[in-house]
């Protein structure tokens, strides 16, 4: 190796001097000759190389016409596109290659291509952009987006060693590589080969494959699932064909795992495909005739083999021996955040806090492990090794009896397979008998008890589109149950299009083969099963109905058989659930574990994780059974789990907690981990107040590494947590509280605004000059450009038109909330005019378009039928039955604000302080409305909105509260009515420090209006522009605000 080195350092030296292109390329090929001489299939390789240097390339498209072209060095499956510095001609060197390869496409070539761009120095690898995938066989050259990826290399004399590795990789693969993490990504991630030129194929097979009635059901159910997921998913085919390629990707290299068999016939793949093979390595059942089946069906396994075979190649390239980590969670993460990482707030756990985690145990032999939300299966992963380091003698069969996970996620369940396989490795093959992975496929908080309860003995189980009433019997027995399956499908495909089975016979085959003392109402029971099932199979709508019956009712059995309970439950909350059916099914849950908040207001915020924690500690634990789970941070503080740390909620104890808000890189939220006991109503006679626990801080190399390596960059400080009050609030802490307990007067005065979403319905600029002034004009206008960057899709619009001036008003969002100051109000268009009645007390009114038209105002009825109409086309179907107007005002936030009193203290709704200032009504050039973004107290006191303002500002209820706000990645984010928790008195105009707070404060807000001034901020400012502005106000006024806090501190 050491003779290799210098070979490379001298290559360096020599290329780092040399100015011309030519001699950079001469010198490379000198390289490699030095490096693989003797070698003679690489020698023929370096030739090809050598040969292929000027190669042409036919069909590249352009913008004009198709040409020729001729790639620097196109050989084998290797283009590159040598340049002299690609630090000035990186974009041509891009541009050539995306041409090359377009005219590979276009000659009828697959895509299964490494795309280099070199200066022999820098080695850029490049792929194209997920985007243009589809597109491929019809892009131009200069539509082509080529992105650079991680692979890429740049050569020093330091790292010379790492050259001749990724040169082997790149161009030659004489070695195997090991399977990591990493490298497993790359070649089968997003930006590989392998995935592009698969999915392409998928894509082009799938559009005639979904017509068929068993692919839609499979399509439909795959959907329905994810939607229980995530909460609401977009049933997008090119999610689907994701997830297809993952599936078949996760069983071939399965199969290379068990096998280490590098060639595998049609036959065998075929087999791997649908599960087959397997059962010769003693696996029962890794396979399952699954949402994903279609590609093994004998209509389509003959299109795709090309891409299975893709995949096989590759997977050939690694050595699979000794893997001792998650290797497929990167593929599987990244994948599947193509379609879902804008809606998740979480990525997959790191091995070392799964790890870390499951060293709090003593695994012992034959004690039950369950993950109920197992994703890729990491912490599955942890728990065997665990298991192996605490029982050295355990076979692969006794670990597998205790090993358990369960995912609503259909391809979560494959992949934490193939995970749960890779940790057993080979020796499952010496079992005595086949070994079951006991992963399933299912609603984790779903049991049929609830319908029980509601429908007496029964319960009603859906198959296809119809629903059939199955008596609770049934679920006595598992093994019975599952032969009793077994049975109903076999009769319902024997009988196809044929007279049904009648009862009476249908009775004898289950007794005969399930037990001579099956009862009748069993047998009715497992009747209706075989006719839904016959009647989706005469429908072509089968395929899965077994698969999914099994699997769906399984945790049912599962009732206290637990011993440990570990996992990293969902984190997407109660509102971001779409299905009204799956929010009743959890509404149930949070009221029978008495998890729901006591405030409705909060409800919207749960996250499920909570619902998951009660149910999990309830149902599957055992007597004496522990948990632990990974859990966002708003566990701490957040209203919403005030009932799970005030020792409110069912089914459980808290015993630990671990804060991990300073470790980094985790999560994109904060998160803790929190220990637990089953612990019955009963057997809770004092609630807890105090809790063991940790802290742990340290900045990772990675997101993703073993524990050991962790384990040198953490520490881990032991410490008590308090649970603390703050008026009705609770939080934990690491301090005792001390402040007073007592309901601060002003927090049912202060009101949140009014939801003015979407934006681009109501946020405006003017499309003309600004006019003298605003009374009965028609003005142009047009959606505010600022909103731009903080709106998502379907809502990313542009609307411009007319609108009478009586629609148009002033608000305030967070850029415009400064300490003491209102900076640039935003304009806004609303639905709704003014009216005073007799005792000159104004008033809003709310209309509809339709309203507006009757009204004669038609500019506005146009522009607002308009959004009426844009909302009916894409509301969600939780928002089915609400119309605009509705939306906007919901909860009357809109119609209920006070107009009538001149001063309004506002303060924002989320940073990580209050600040707060005085809106003077009469300063204002139109009529204010308070949007979401800010709270406001209405007064015509002015001294006493001056009070408020000054108290709110001060750092001290600011530092009171930060137990109790919320935590993002840069520290606490939410202020909302946190520090209202804080006390402080009703304003009292003979109490002199009250008197000295407002002086303050009006002399704040001067001081205020005249810096900002004088200086020249923009007029629309960025998040990070607004929190700079904030903190240079703060400063200008340090003087005032130190005597402020003395004040404060005195008045609370």
């Amino acid at each position: 190796m050491n003779n290799k080195k210098e070979f490379i350092i001298h290559y360096y030296q020599k290329v780092k001097s040399a100015n011309k292109e030519l001699t950079k390329k001469e010198t490379f090929k000198d390289l490699l000759n030095r490096l693989y001489f003797g070698n003679a299939e690489i020698q023929g390789i370096i030739d090809k190389m050598t040969l292929g240097a000027e190669a042409t390339v036919v069909n590249i498209p352009r913008k004009d016409k198709l040409h020729k072209g001729s790639a620097d060095t196109l050989y084998n499956n290797i283009i590159i596109e040598f340049e002299n510095d690609l630090r000035v001609t990186y974009k041509h060197a891009k541009e050539q290659l995306a041409g090359y390869l377009l005219g590979k496409i276009r000659s009828g070539a697959g895509y299964d291509f490494t795309l280099i761009a070199s200066d022999f120095i820098t080695w850029k690898v490049v792929v194209p952009d997920i985007s243009c995938i589809d597109k491929l066989d019809t892009l131009q050259e200069h539509e082509l987006i080529l992105n650079e990826t991680e692979s890429s290399f740049v050569l020093t004399e330091e790292n010379a060693e790492d050259f001749y590795f990724w040169l082997d990789r790149f161009l030659f693969r004489e070695n195997k590589q090991k399977a990591t993490l990493k490298n497993v990504e790359e070649a089968f991630g997003c930006q590989s080969a392998i995935f592009i030129e698969s999915f392409r194929q998928l894509d082009h097979w799938f559009n005639d494959a979904k017509k068929y009635g068993e692919i839609q059901v499979s399509h439909e159910q795959w959907h329905r699932f994810l939607s229980i997921a995530y909460g609401a998913f977009d049933s997008r085919e090119d999610a689907f064909l994701i997830h297809t390629y993952l599936s078949v990707f996760s069983k071939m290299l399965a199969h290379s795992v068990v096998s280490n068999n590098d060639y595998i016939d049609d036959d065998e793949m075929l087999n791997i495909l649908n599960g087959s093979i397997f059962h010769k390595y003693n696996i029962s059942n890794f396979v399952d005739n699954d949402f994903f089946h279609w590609v093994s069906g004998e209509r389509d396994f003959p299109k795709l083999k090309k891409i299975f075979r893709l995949v096989a190649q590759e997977l050939s390239a690694f050595d699979f021996e000794n893997v001792n980590e998650d290797i497929l969670k990167g593929v599987y993460q990244e994948l599947i955040d193509l379609d879902t990482r804008h809606r998740l707030g979480e990525y997959y756990t790191p091995d070392w806090l799964c790890e870390r985690i499951v060293n709090e145990f003593n695994f012992k032999k034959h004690n039950k492990i369950l993950d109920p939300s197992c994703g890729s299966g990491s912490f599955l992963r942890a728990a065997v090794s665990r298991i192996r380091i605490l029982n050295p003698e355990i076979t692969a069969e006794e670990i597998s009896e205790q090993i358990y996970g369960i995912d609503i996620h259909p391809l979560s369940v494959q992949i934490a397979k193939t995970t749960l396989l890779l940790s057993l490795g080979r020796g499952i093959i010496k079992a005595r008998k086949p070994i079951q992975l006991n992963i399933l496929i299912a609603n984790t908080l779903y049991s049929p008890i609830n319908e029980i309860q509601l429908f007496g003995t029964e319960f009603e189980m859906p198959i296809d589109k119809d629903k059939y009433l199955i008596n609770s019997q049934v679920l006595d027995n598992v093994e019975e149950f599952n032969k009793a399956l077994d049975v109903c499908d076999r009769l319902s495909a024997n009988a196809l299009n044929s007279k049904s089975v009648n009862l009476s016979d249908f009775g004898n085959i289950i007794k005969k083969q399930i037990s001579i003392n099956v009862n009748e109402q069993i047998i009715e029971s497992y009747f209706n099963i075989y006719k839904g099932f016959k009647k989706a199979k005469e429908d072509k709508r089968d395929g899965i109905w077994k698969f999914i019956i099994a699997n769906q009712y399984k945790p049912y059995f599962l009732y206290e058989r637990f011993d440990y309970v570990i996992g990293n439950p969902p984190w997407f909350t109660y509102s971001s659930v779409n299905s009204e059916d799956y929010q009743n099914v959890l509404n149930t849950l949070a009221v029978k574990y008495n998890v729901k908040p006591t405030h409705p207001a909060n409800y919207p915020h749960l996250e499920i994780a909570a619902i998951f924690l009660a149910h999990c500690s309830s149902y599957f634990l055992n007597t004496n059974g522990k948990l632990a789970f990974v859990l966002p941070r708003s566990f701490f503080s957040g209203d919403q789990h005030d009932h799970t740390r005030s020792d409110e909620a069912k089914g459980f104890r808290i015993t630990e907690i671990w804060d991990m808000n300073d470790v980094q890189p985790l999560f994109r939220i904060p998160c803790c981990v929190i220990f637990s006991e089953k612990k019955p109503d009963a057997a809770r006679k004092t609630k807890q107040t105090k809790f063991a626990g940790k802290q742990f801080a340290g900045r990772l190399p990675a997101h993703n590494c073993h524990y050991d390596i962790a384990e040198q960059r953490l520490t881990e400080n032991a410490l008590t947590w308090y649970l603390i009050k703050q008026g009705k609030a609770t939080a934990f802490s690491a301090n005792k509280s001390s402040t007073k307990n007592m309901a601060n007067p002003y927090k049912l005065l202060f009101k949140q605004g009014a939801t003015i979403v979407p934006r681009a319905f109501y946020f405006i600029d003017l499309n003309q000059d600004t006019p003298d002034d605003f009374l009965d004009r028609i003005i142009n206008v047009k959606t505010a450009a600022d909103i731009k960057t903080d709106t998502k899709a379907p809502w990313k619009l542009h609307y411009s038109g007319q609108i009478e001036s009586r629609f148009i008003f002033r608000t305030a969002i967070a850029k415009s909330i400064l300490p003491f100051y209102l900076y640039n109000p935003a304009m806004v268009t609303l639905p709704i005019t003014i009216e005073t009645d007799e005792d000159n007390n104004k008033k809003i009114v709310l209309h509809t378009a339709e309203q507006l038209m009757n009204a004669g105002e038609l500019d506005a009825w146009k522009w607002f039928a308009n959004a009426e109409r844009i909302w009916k086309i894409s509301k969600t179907e939780k928002n089915k039955n609400i119309n605009s107007s509705d939306y906007l005002n919901w909860l009357n936030k809109l119609t209920d604000q006070n107009l009538n009193a001149r001063y309004l203290v506002l303060y924002n709704a989320s940073a990580k302080d209050a600040n707060a200032l005085v809106v003077d009504r009469k300063e204002v050039d139109l009529e204010f409305i308070v949007e979401s973004k800010a709270y406001v107290f209405y007064t015509n006191d002015e001294f006493e909105s001056y009070y408020l303002s000054t108290i709110l500002n001060s750092s001290t209820p600011n530092k009171l509260m930060k137990d109790f706000q919320t935590k993002g990645l840069f520290g606490a984010r939410d202020v909302h009515k946190k520090i209202l928790d804080i006390y402080f008195p009703k304003y009292n105009k003979l109490d002199a420090l009250h008197t000295q707070l407002a002086i303050l404060g009006a002399d704040c807000h001067t001081l205020a209006k005249e810096f900002v001034s004088q200086q020249q901020y923009p007029q629309n400012l960025t998040a990070h522009g607004l929190g700079k502005v904030r903190l240079e106000i703060k400063k200008h006024l340090s003087v005032k605000m130190a005597e402020t806090d003395k004040l404060v501190k005195k008045l609370l």
